[in-house]
């Protein structure tokens, strides 16, 4: 037992001895590391105290800079970065920017002053020597004075002999004005004479009008009633000039009536304008009043001659109102193989009509037909594979069928231009050498026709009635 315990207390003595060497290397490492950080502390005391002299240096410096260039030590380098700015836009904005600086910027300064102060020296030089060219031009100058006075003097003695002979010549202007106006005064006379004679005509004229109105009047109460349902003309020719082809119709200006629009002519007994037999057709040439209008005889039968009296009507043009038509097709009106819609359009426009639909880009179509659209008028049918011509293709397919689903017309291009009377220009095609590929195009062949509905072939559909709204 007792051997025991001497065993453990053996094993505590070695335990607290092993603990003591244990601490006692601690405390050595501790302190040897403390050593060090106080060798680091002191030199990172000196160091900072080195970095505070070179701040301390480089201040008095950057102070000495300042006052050099005219700071304030308290100005801060925003505050001098921004005057040096000025500075350079200032007085350096001419210069170079590698001698935009204040010493090199002084130099050049300095220059230019130099220079300046040669041109100086040179411009008084320059000056003493224009003082001594002034000096030689006024004497100059005064002896050209005395030639001129002198000239002065011999120009008053011959305007005084030319005033004396205009004189003479203003009395004969005055006489002969006398003897004009005495001529004047009589033909004014008889201007008045014959104003007063034509006052007297046009009233005798004024009065077998009204004597003529009322005879019109009772002749139509003895007729019967017109058919409700006869297309009425658009005007009446008014006069006609047999010799020169023209006459004078009773539409212009304020029935919106322009320069180019074609009328058939037919008998002034008839009342059914899609009736009646045609006598010729005229063509709008000039606008003269409200309500008159020049016209030249485009067509005419000479066993049926245009006559005072007689009916005008257009298939297309109405009074105070556009018609609507649709285009279809490639149009080729003077068959150059090239594209004329925008031609269509302007004879379109010229009738007082308006298109509200053609075909557009990617098969689709520019505008809308409606109920109110006259007409589609259908072109070439275009069967090239081309993507163009496809697009049209469907821009026709589209076209047609909105014309059946509204109950619009369809009509050719040539149908329409003829009914019309519009006239194709001729012209003369090279042959030879000079033939040229674009007068030769390529025409489609088939049996391809457009289709046609319920209207017939070659005429107009009656006009329908303006809405009273």
């Amino acid at each position: 037992m007792a051997s025991r315990d001497n065993q453990t207390l053996q094993g505590v003595v070695i335990g607290l001895v092993l603990l003591l060497i244990l601490l006692i290397v601690g405390l050595l490492l501790i302190n040897n590391e403390r050593k060090k950080q106080e060798a680091r502390a002191d030199t990172a005391v000196q160091d900072a105290q080195s970095q505070r002299q070179a701040a301390g240096s480089a201040q008095s410096e950057a102070n000495r800079f300042k006052e050099m260039m005219g700071f304030k030590e308290e100005d801060t380098q925003d505050t001098v970065q921004k005057s040096f700015e000025e500075d350079m836009t200032k007085y350096g904005s001419t210069f170079d920017e590698s001698v935009r600086y204040y010493s090199p910027l002084l130099q050049n300064l300095q220059q230019e002053n130099h220079k300046l102060a040669q041109s100086e020296a040179t411009a008084k030089s320059n000056v003493k020597d224009l003082d001594e060219q002034l000096k030689a031009l006024k004497a100059e100058k005064d002896k050209q004075f005395a030639e001129y006075d002198q000239k002065y003097k011999q120009l008053q003695e011959d305007a005084a002999g030319e005033r004396t002979k205009f004189e003479k010549q203003r009395q004969d202007l005055i006489a002969e004005q006398n003897k004009l106006s005495e001529q004047l005064a009589q033909q004014r006379q008889e201007v008045d004479k014959a104003r007063s004679d034509l006052s007297s005509a046009g009233k005798k004229q004024a009065d077998q009008l009204a004597k003529l109105d009322r005879d019109i009047t009772l002749l139509r109460s003895n007729q019967l009633d017109p058919d409700p349902f006869a297309q009425p003309a658009d005007g009446l020719v008014r006069w006609v000039n047999q010799k020169d082809q023209k006459v004078w119709i009773n539409l212009g200006e304020e029935d919106h009536l322009r320069p180019q629009v074609t009328f058939m002519v037919y008998s002034g007994d008839e009342s059914d304008a899609l009736k009646a037999d045609s006598k010729g057709s005229i063509e709008v040439t000039k606008i003269l009043s409200p309500h008159m209008a020049e016209a030249r005889v485009t067509s005419d039968i000479p066993t049926r001659p245009l006559m005072e009296g007689d009916k005008i009507y257009s298939q297309v043009w109405n009074r105070g109102r556009q018609v609507g038509f649709a285009i279809a097709g490639t149009v080729d009106i003077n068959g150059d193989g090239k594209s004329d819609i925008e031609e269509l359009k302007r004879i379109i426009a010229l009738n007082n009509g308006k298109v509200d639909a053609l075909p557009g880009k990617g098969g689709e179509v520019d505008g809308e037909m409606t109920v109110d659209t006259r007409y589609l008028i259908l072109g070439t049918f275009p069967e090239s594979t081309m993507k163009e011509s496809v697009d049209q293709q469907q821009a026709w397919a589209k076209m047609t069928k909105s014309a059946d689903r509204l109950g619009i017309e369809t009509i050719s291009l040539d149908e329409f231009l003829n009914l019309m009377g519009w006239k194709v220009e001729l012209r003369t095609v090279a042959l030879g050498n000079s033939a040229r590929a674009e007068d030769f195009p390529f025409e489609a062949k088939g049996d391809y026709a457009p289709p046609r509905n319920q209207y017939s072939p070659g005429t107009f559909r009656p006009r329908k009635p303006q809405p009273t709204y």
